[in-house]
């Protein structure tokens, strides 16, 4: 069987995910945001135990080959069929991928409900929104459910959405938790609460920029009584200069009137990335500069300029931002930019690095 290409960078974030367990993430995006975590490949039997150490290794194209051989020899093992179908969505295939998972369904027994899981995933990878509220529904798990709610709420049903919300908030775990908090939104009686609900699913579901562009008014028209207010319009400027919108973030920026405690810093931080999102880098590493001289976290620092480098395609321009950091967010920016040899150098030790070394 002929191996799929790995698309340059679909197999990064692969990579990327695999410095952790071998997990899919979807964000969810409540309040300071949550993940998601689900689980897409997993230990199994041990006809399947190599290509899950070159998965683990970030050898993905000895991983493919594997998965691949083995999709022919044992076509009813399950995770073997789980296995293809991540290598599969690895190559951009979602259509292979879905038809690979949607076979294993007949031989998944109580695996169903994670079968269904996964579908509903891929799904949101391909952008099939019925297909995510399908499969999500069908899988019977929490995290389906809630994606399956997140669609019905962009679909302007929001009473389905708040029924399987309901079911969903007992969950508990951070799945419970946001399914909580999307219903004290839809229950608020706020309009601009709900509107902001649904520009949240929106945001879950990837559709960036249509939920920026509608948390922009939201977010500003928030009472002054909403002790919140500063830290949604900082978590929205942050999120639309990330989706290429630094227009909407400059103004949600514009509208802080006390940043919230301990994060002023951040405010000037999404400044320098909104100026390189307009093309100007320079200023955007001064900002950032400024920064570190005036004792901003390292940490978040080097977040913040890990995600201004990934703002601009200019190699030099990534460079200076990316700094020396060793970190995946600064490696996979420079490679973006074209600079292999430093994403190489500044990847840590791990599955992102074998990836880069092995390219």
């Amino acid at each position: 069987m002929q191996r799929p290409e790995l698309h340059p960078q679909t197999a990064l974030r692969a990579a990327l995910r695999l410095a952790a367990p071998l997990v899919l993430v979807t964000s969810l995006g409540v309040g300071t945001g949550c993940d998601m975590i689900a689980q897409f490949t997993t230990p199994g039997p041990e006809v399947v135990e190599g290509a899950h150490e070159a998965l683990r290794s970030g050898d993905l194209p000895a991983a493919a080959d594997q998965f691949a051989g083995l999709a022919a020899d044992h076509p009813d093992v399950l995770h073997v069929a789980v296995g293809q179908a991540y290598m599969q969505l690895l190559a951009g295939d979602t259509r292979g991928a879905d038809a690979t998972l949607a076979a294993a369904e007949a031989t998944a027994g109580d695996e169903i409900g994670s079968v269904k899981m996964r579908r509903a995933l891929v799904a949101l990878s391909a952008g099939d929104l019925d297909g995510v509220k399908m499969h999500g529904k069908a899988s019977g798990l929490p995290e389906g459910k809630l994606l399956a709610a997140e669609v019905h709420l962009v679909d302007l049903e929001s009473d389905d959405a708040m029924q399987i919300l309901r079911e969903v908030a007992g969950s508990g775990g951070a799945v419970g938790d946001t399914a909580g908090q999307y219903l004290e939104m839809l229950d608020s009686g706020d309009q601009i609460q709900a509107g902001l609900a649904e520009a949240t699913a929106l945001w879950a579901l990837g559709e960036r920029e249509s939920a920026c562009e509608a948390a922009e008014e939201l977010v500003k028209a928030l009472g002054d009584d909403a002790g919140d207010k500063n830290a949604q319009l900082l978590l929205w400027a942050g999120r639309a200069v990330t989706s290429k919108l630094p227009g909407v973030a400059s103004s949600l920026l514009d509208d802080i009137d006390f940043p919230p405690e301990g994060q002023a810093w951040r405010v000037q931080a999404t400044r320098a990335m909104v100026a390189v999102a307009e093309g100007n880098a320079e200023e955007g590493a001064r900002i950032l500069s400024a920064l570190g001289e005036a004792g901003a976290p390292a940490d978040g620092l080097a977040d913040a300029m890990a995600t201004a480098c990934a703002l601009t395609d200019d190699r030099a321009a990534a460079k200076q931002l990316a700094g020396s950091v060793e970190s995946a967010a600064a490696a996979r920016c420079l490679l973006q930019a074209g600079a292999g040899r430093a994403a190489m150098d500044q990847a840590p030790p791990g599955a992102l690095k074998t990836f880069l070394e092995n390219r």
